[in-house]
């Protein structure tokens, strides 16, 4: 991407959210950046080119999924979503990575070639000091995801995730706790994102909204009593 294209000062603006570039300098990241390619995913694409290139997401949500062959089976293991970045295995041991990258939105990204973000890694001292900590930050996400699958039940796996994305003020408006990123999925990938059935998700969504814990708004999740909420943990 040339300094010249009309996207340029509009991605440089986008990226004040990724944590890739947000400590780095203005000309490292123009440096970067001309090695990137702006593109538009549409929603529930799924993106099979995943040893190819290195995606950073400047708009909408993705979720990282594995699906049984046989069973048909699927859980989500990471939902990523604007200064994420993908995928981070194949890029490390230029190996293929079993999950599927798919977009829950309409997506704008930008992306370039594995090899040369493996470069940046060398060269870039600044980009490598950041891209580390986000490294191990995902992999402490996977280390509590299996932690939470084989320890916790399925209530207290859905008031996790739900306290997750909640909001620590109230609105102002209704005194209601606002929910991020999660809160128009539907009952499937919820279910995915705890390692559980829609049916069984559905019966705890219910129970939750009965003990007058979350309710629905709009199509949109929102937390009512977040005392109650983390009692459940």
């Amino acid at each position: 991407m040339l300094q010249t294209s009309p996207d340029f000062k509009k991605t440089l603006s986008y990226l004040g959210n990724s944590p890739f570039f947000s400590k780095l300098k203005p000309e490292i990241i123009e440096d970067m950046l001309k090695d990137f390619t702006l593109i538009t995913i549409k929603k529930s694409t799924i993106l099979g080119d995943n040893m190819k290139y290195f995606y950073i997401i400047l708009k909408g949500r993705l979720r990282l999924t594995q699906v049984d062959p046989v069973t048909g089976k699927s859980v989500t293991i990471f939902l990523l979503h604007e200064g994420d970045g993908f995928d981070i295995f194949p890029l490390l041991d230029g190996k293929e990575h079993i999950t599927q990258p798919i977009a829950v939105d309409d997506m704008i990204v930008i992306r370039a070639s594995s090899q040369k973000v493996r470069d940046w890694i060398t060269i870039h001292p600044d980009f490598n000091a950041t891209f580390l900590p986000y490294i191990g930050e995902k992999l402490r996400e996977m280390e509590s995801f299996s932690e939470s699958i084989v320890f916790h039940d399925t209530l207290t796996r859905l008031a996790n995730l739900i306290l997750k994305f909640t909001e620590e003020k109230k609105d102002d408006n209704d005194g209601h706790y606002k929910v991020k990123l999660i809160n128009n999925l539907s009952h499937e990938v919820l279910a995915e994102l705890i390692g559980t059935s829609r049916s069984v998700l559905s019966t705890q969504m219910q129970k939750l909204k009965k003990d007058g814990i979350i309710a629905g708004k709009k199509g949109s999740l929102v937390v009512k009593n977040i005392k109650k909420l983390k009692e459940k943990l």
